[in-house]
């Protein structure tokens, strides 16, 4: 009698471990990082792109964005804080088109319930840009980027509605002559 105790007792300990493991899989716990890093690495395995060089960081009160580089793709990469993990944003790569001056891409990643961090991103091929402006249509919101020795940028902005506005790339050389305009299409 004790013996068919004991074992029942040791049946009822593995079930129970066994249900809390499928439990812990299946649960909200099962996914993110406890490191924005990881969660990015993480996310890049997961869209099998990558490993990609993170070229800048940048700190969010909400997150992060990770500008990368992987041949001849190029990206940025959003994760976000959880109360105790990070999450993936958005990821995704976007091809270099050598044939054009600028690639660029854009997208936008939920933060927290009403707030949306958009970014436009990209890589420069025309040697002769030295920075990229990014403005609206009536040149009241200008960003200006100054491109280092990856040739790569980003502008983001925090929005909770979009405005709809019509929106400029610029390419301006050494001496802030305009050499490139587009108009970015998509906002």
């Amino acid at each position: 009698m004790r013996i068919n105790k004991k074992y029942s007792e040791i049946i009822e300990w593995v079930i129970a471990i066994v249900l809390i493991v499928i439990c812990w899989n299946y649960s909200i716990f099962s996914y993110g990082s406890f490191s924005p890093l990881k969660e990015h690495e993480q996310s890049e395995r997961s869209f099998h792109y990558g490993p990609s060089k993170i070229v800048k960081t940048i700190d969010l009160d909400e997150g992060k964005i990770y500008l990368c580089r992987y041949k001849d793709w190029f990206s940025a990469d959003t994760v976000k804080k959880g109360i105790i993990k990070w999450y993936s944003g958005d990821v995704g790569g976007t091809p270099i088109d050598y044939s054009k001056q600028v690639s660029y891409s854009w997208s936008s990643s939920s933060i927290k319930e009403n707030l949306t961090i958009t970014k436009i991103y990209g890589y420069v091929n025309n040697p002769k840009i030295a920075i990229i402006l990014f403005e609206d249509e009536n040149k009241t919101d200008i960003s200006r980027y100054v491109l280092d020795e990856s040739r790569m940028f980003i502008f983001y902005w925090k929005e909770d509605n979009q405005d709809n506005k019509i929106k400029y790339l610029k390419g301006l050389d050494k001496d802030g002559k305009v050499i490139y305009e587009e108009k970015v299409i998509g906002f």
